[in-house]
């Protein structure tokens, strides 16, 4: 039954994630831009691209596949997470997995998800254990039985190391030994009736936790088990995929990563890739000593070696997701494509439209962008997601080099499989069919945007 219901919240999961990708969030982007005056519709020759793309079938659903998996990802807080969704003790609610979410959506504005151990009937004032909560909230007393056992074993210990003096031994000796156990035993007394106290709002439902689907974080380490990390995948405790050499379960550490990834090489990308354009459309248009000036510029830029730069960055302070980003973006993406822009903006000047565009009067910018760019942009779509898979693959080798990100990645998860492989397999296996799968998803969507923004398709006499 639990298996069942497991299978059944996923479904609903990847339903209600395919009909964001494919229903909610197109219909949101055409709303908003008509409300900002744009027609938000597809020319004839675009529209008839998009339909063919539709029509290859392993290229379109590959992509409904990767853009489901990523919309979902952007969730990640509300979906695989330990801390809950909802949590209420005594009148007091809070919603730690909403927060932390909104937080990292909104990196700008200070949003603590931080809930302090004593306002959810534990004792400490550091963030509530809520794997212990949940467990009290099914079975309170079995809690409470716990926390008097522990207390009695811990007063045991301390009476076979310390023993009390005999019944003829001076008062002073009986109160000084006293006055050592008061002090000792006080405060965990007083802890343990504070226990009690609040087991009776568990008792009677004045407490409960609402966990995500799978509660467990990609900073947690799982240190439960009998055996030490890193634990083989069972599905009987819990760890589908197993655990890392940390004890980080696996299975967090592959979603994480995929979210931190396709982020990393979607930003890399797009932003190459609008640099480029407008470096490449410069050159072509203008050519001359404009175009001699930049290539030259081009030629000394590409060959600064992006990985020493990277290896003195890793030196001098710990690289971050915007670091990276930024000197990806800085050094390497926006060069390959210029060529191909620069190349397309030559072809296209020397047409009749572009020069009854300039006997018009128009400005030259307007040309660049209105008339010429749109005719120019198929090799841009084609290399877009063949720029992607090379992005994923530089910052997964990064992190394998230990010059990248912390955990929660697919580099690292890489290393202490290479690091294991005789003894713990499944840490290489795992994150390298998730590498190959993810990268052999991308790769389809390129070829069949490929081949439906062919301008041989639309160009040939019939």
């Amino acid at each position: 039954m639990t298996i069942a219901w497991t299978v059944l919240k996923i479904a609903v999961v990847l339903a209600a994630g395919a009909w964001l990708t494919m229903r909610g969030i197109p219909w949101v982007f055409v709303r908003a831009g008509r409300l900002l005056g744009f027609p938000m519709k597809f020319g004839p020759t675009t529209a008839k691209r998009v339909a063919r793309f539709k029509q290859i079938r392993r290229g379109y659903w590959a992509f409904v596949a990767i853009t489901t998996l990523l919309v979902l990802s952007l969730f990640l807080e509300l979906l695989v997470n330990h801390k809950p969704l909802a949590i209420r003790f005594e009148g007091r609610v809070a919603f730690p997995a909403f927060k932390e979410w909104l937080g990292k959506a909104l990196f700008f504005v200070p949003i603590s998800s931080f809930c302090k151990k004593e306002d959810f009937g534990q004792a400490g004032r550091s963030e509530v254990d809520y794997r212990a909560f949940a467990r009290a909230c099914r079975e309170p007393d079995a809690a409470l039985a716990e926390a008097r056992k522990a207390f009695e074993a811990e007063r045991a210990e301390f009476v076979q190391n310390d023993p009390p003096p005999p019944a003829d031994a001076p008062e002073a000796r009986k109160k000084r030994w006293q006055d050592r156990f008061d002090r000792k035993f006080a405060k965990k007394a007083r802890e343990l009736e504070a226990v009690e106290r609040d087991t009776e709002a568990f008792r009677a439902g004045r407490a409960w936790i609402i966990q995500t689907l799978y509660p467990h974080g990609p900073e947690e380490t799982r240190l439960e088990f009998d055996e030490p990390a890193p634990n083989k995948p069972s599905i009987r405790l819990g760890i589908p995929l197993g655990t890392d050499m940390s004890g980080r379960d696996v299975f967090v550490q592959l979603v994480y990563g995929f979210r931190i990834a396709l982020a990393f090489a979607l930003i890399v990308a797009l932003a190459g890739t609008a640099v480029g354009v407008v470096v490449g459309g410069v050159q072509g248009y203008y050519s001359g000593w404009v175009d001699i000036v930049t290539q030259r510029v081009e030629e000394i830029w590409s060959s600064i070696p992006f990985l020493y730069v990277i290896m003195i960055v890793a030196a001098m302070t710990t690289p971050t997701f915007l670091l990276l980003v930024a000197l990806m973006l800085v050094l390497r993406s926006w060069l390959g494509i210029t060529y191909y822009v620069r190349g397309e903006f030559y072809r296209e000047k020397a047409k009749d439209y572009v020069h009854a565009a300039i006997g018009t009067g128009v400005s030259d910018w307007k040309v660049m962008i209105l008339h010429m760019l749109p005719n120019s942009m198929v090799p841009v779509v084609t290399f877009t997601p063949f720029a992607i898979v090379g992005y994923i693959g530089v910052l997964v080798s990064l992190d394998y080099l230990n010059f990248g990100l912390p955990p929660p990645s697919w580099g690292v998860l890489l290393r202490q499989g290479l690091e294991n492989v005789k003894f713990h397999p499944h840490l290489i296996v795992i994150p390298s069919v998730t590498l190959a799968a993810t990268l052999y998803l991308i790769v389809l969507v390129g070829e069949a945007v490929r081949e439906a923004f062919d301008p041989k398709v639309f160009s040939r006499l019939r």
